[in-house]
């Protein structure tokens, strides 16, 4: 974090110890950012749109509900985790995938507990075994597409490589759901003037210390913690705070000389968690699947 932005800011306490603190309350968490690149990657590739790896052998995923009901859902993103650094308890072989409904919510499951993660509009694939034979998959002429009636476009146009850089270490950020308790707990152990919340300082140190993680936040990115344009859907609710772990995340970017356009409404973020123990035993059936914007 740039400690630069806070230095014309009075406090009666020392932020930077409060943060330091903060690591020891919740951890922070290794991850993953990517660069984004315009081009065309390969099948193989990690990647945000383009042509999916996918098995003539395998039942291409199709919508389960309104317009998109046994209509085909379109890739989102796709990751070769042979092409990626190791992260703890992800996989270290094979292709996740990522397909969303082209339709007004991007095929996000609105509701509470379980009903948020049923994969009707949208669906979590993962191969563990990568056919390296091109003529046991599906060509991007043969990838079947829906453009009809309730179709709405996706979050992005084109296709991008995704690259990953280096394992990091992230911190706990401030939309997640924990955060406000957590800071408070930080807080009352460096000084002796007790907070409840964070919200019990100045705006004119909230601001920013959320804008601070917001001006980090990656534009792509697994493991570590999830970045909301609003609220953390798990804050109130016991199934949904279990996704700790985020499988795959993307943040609106619009680069024109870079040819990128990646816009999850106004300015929005989606995001894939899941729990810590679904990801160790490669069980993709429980995945929340959000997206807000501004």
């Amino acid at each position: 974090m740039n400690m630069d932005i806070f230095q014309d800011i009075e406090m009666d306490f020392d932020l930077e110890q409060v943060l330091k603190q903060l690591d020891e309350v919740i951890p922070p968490r290794p991850a993953v950012r990517f660069r984004i690149e315009a081009g065309d990657p390969g099948i193989f590739d990690s990647k945000i749109g383009g042509t999916p790896y996918f098995p003539r052998n395998m039942a291409f995923p199709c919508g389960k509900k309104g317009a998109f009901a046994d209509k085909p859902l379109s890739l989102l993103a796709q990751l070769n985790f042979e092409q990626l650094p190791q992260l703890p308890d992800f996989p270290t072989k094979g292709i996740l995938q990522f397909f969303i409904a082209a339709d007004s919510e991007y095929g996000t499951s609105y509701g509470s507990g379980d009903q948020s993660m049923q994969q009707e509009n949208f669906r979590v694939i993962y191969h563990e075994n990568i056919i390296t034979d091109t003529a046991q998959l599906l060509s991007a002429d043969e990838i079947p597409s829906y453009t009809g009636e309730g179709c709405e476009g996706l979050p992005f146009r084109g296709a991008y490589r995704l690259t990953a850089q280096q394992p990091e270490l992230m911190p706990l950020t401030s939309m997640d759901y924990r955060y406000p308790e957590a800071f408070a707990e930080a807080f009352n152990a460096c000084t002796d003037d007790p907070i409840e919340s964070l919200y019990d300082l100045d705006e004119d140190i909230i601001e920013p210390l959320y804008n601070s993680y917001d001006d980090n936040a990656p534009k792509a990115a697994i493991g570590g913690y999830p970045h909301f344009t609003q609220n953390d859907p798990r804050e109130t609710n016991d199934v949904l705070a279990a996704c700790d772990t985020v499988l795959f995340e993307s943040d609106s970017l619009r680069d024109d000389a870079q040819g990128i356009d990646i816009m999850w409404g106004d300015l929005g973020i989606g995001v894939f968690l899941i729990s810590r123990s679904d990801l160790k035993a490669r069980n993709f059936s429980r995945v929340l699947y959000h997206f807000d914007c501004g």
